[in-house]
This record gives structure tokens, sequence and C-alpha cells, in this order.
């Protein structure tokens, strides 16, 4: 723990789940309430705005989840027991609803996932259709996301912010694909919630210069993606780093995840498998 203890201890951390199960998620924040601060993003971002980080403690921790997941209703208690103030990234079109999320059909090996992600939109598209019978806007009998009641009964505790609408992969979408799924997910959420969302995250962590100047000029004041590491008063607010976490890490793996070293190993592995999205 000697990287993240001396090395980045003034540094912070922006944790990133997907949909971990209670019972772990419990441990994890435990282990984090006794060793380090945790903040909210918007106290991250504005301490970056300000090019001022004399608010944030040693050894601060933002938490993040990622896509909206129906599961994450259940951490709800942990927030409130620890007095967490998490930020929900949800996808817009999937929330509330029940459609499905694609990378959630059946049956796909990672392998698939990843040559999936590489194809442009449509053609990802086509290629779900074709193969799984999968369309966006299809209503499934169950349910993979957040419903509105959930939400609702979340936001004093949860700061929700748009992860796009379907979370497609940006770089692979028409000019007028991004625009939508960037700029309507805003709409959508503060339409759905009446809030003003000011934070974004690119789906898969994917995105070009761009993507950046979307996210910018639609309103948002900053942007995480899935780039391993910590943030300082230099880390520009449209390219946040984050450090993903294992949903269901067990504490001798979440705490060596904490210093980013697994994570940076299997995404040098994955490199040399898949090779880069962009």
């Amino acid at each position: 723990m000697l990287i993240r203890e001396w090395v980045c201890r003034y540094r912070v951390a922006i944790l990133l789940y997907h949909d971990p199960q209670p019972a772990i998620f419990a441990k994890h924040i435990a282990y984090l309430s006794r060793r380090y601060t945790i903040v909210s993003l918007d106290t991250l971002v504005t301490a970056i705005h300000q090019q001022d980080f004399s608010r944030i403690p040693p050894k601060s921790i933002v938490i993040t989840i990622d896509d909206g997941h129906a599961g994450n209703i259940a951490l709800l208690p942990i927030f409130k027991q620890y007095r967490v103030r998490p930020t929900l990234y949800v996808c817009t079109q999937i929330i509330d609803t029940k459609r499905h999320f694609w990378f959630k059909v059946a049956g796909q090996s990672k392998a698939e996932k990843e040559r999936l992600k590489r194809l442009p939109n449509a053609e990802r598209l086509a290629c779900l259709k074709r193969t799984a019978n999968f369309e966006p806007e299809k209503v499934y009998p169950d349910r993979q996301a957040l419903n509105i009641s959930e939400m609702q009964e979340m936001a004093e505790s949860v700061d929700f912010q748009p992860h796009t609408q379907f979370h497609s992969v940006l770089p692979r979408c028409t000019d007028t694909e991004c625009k939508k799924e960037v700029l309507e997910s805003k709409r959508d959420l503060e339409t759905l919630l009446g809030i003003e969302c000011s934070h974004f995250s690119y789906p898969n962590g994917d995105y070009t210069e761009r993507e950046i100047e979307i996210v910018k000029t639609g309103g948002f004041h900053s942007a995480r993606t899935t780039d391993i590491g910590w943030n300082t008063l230099d880390t520009p607010l449209y390219r946040l780093k984050a450090v993903p976490i294992t949903d269901d890490a067990g504490l001798i793996l979440f705490r060596s995840e904490l210093t980013t070293i697994p994570q940076r190993l299997r995404r040098w592995a994955n490199s040399l498998l898949y090779g880069e999205v962009v």
C-alpha cells in the first residue's frame, strides 16, 4: 500500500463500480471509511476548477457507479450508513424501462464484446439484431436498470448524472449519433428527475477530442474516463482519471486494486489480446 499511502497521498482516486453486491460493497466502504476520506465528485471538480486543493483532505476518494443497474438500489442503506454520496452515471433510455443493456446480451464472450466495441455504431446494432435479435428499444419481460421510483428514493443520497442514452461506443458513432447520445441524455435525466446535470462519463471510457468538445459545449462541468490513475489540480476536467474496481473483489484484491497495479496489468494484457478500441 506504499503507493497509495505516500506516493499518491495528495491525489484523489475516483473509484469506478458497476453492479456490486451489497455485502461486498459494504466491506469495501467500511475499509475505506477507516483509512480514507470519501468526498463527492462535486467537491473534487470544484477544487480542480478553482485550482485549490485546500479543502481536499489527504487520501481522498470519490465513489462512482456506472450504467444504472437495477441492483444499485440495494446499496442505498450502505450509502446512508456511511454518509457516502456517490455519483451514479446512468443510461437514460434504459433506466425506468424494460430495455436491456447491449453488453449484457446472453451468450456474449468477452472477445465478442470487444469485437463489437470496435464496429461502427450502426454495424454493431445490425450485428446484435442479426445474432441475438437485440434492439436498443426492445422491451423485455425483465428489468435490468433502475426505475424512477427507486431513483427518487435514492435521490437524497445519490448524485445522478448521464452516461449516454444507450451506452453506445461514442468514437464509433457518427457526429449526429454522438451528439444525440451525449446531449439528449442530459436532457432526459434533467426532465426525469427535475435536476441539473453537470457531469458525464464516457461509456467504456472511450473518447476522442470530438467527444470532449461535445461534452464541454453541452454544458457539462466534467467528464470521467476509465484512464487509470489519480487526479490532481493538473488533471483536465473532461479527462478525469479513474480507479476501476472489480465488483466482486474480496478485500485482498480490493486493497491491491487501490494501488492500480492489477488494473494496469489487465489493461496491458487486454491490449495485447484485443488492441485498442480507439
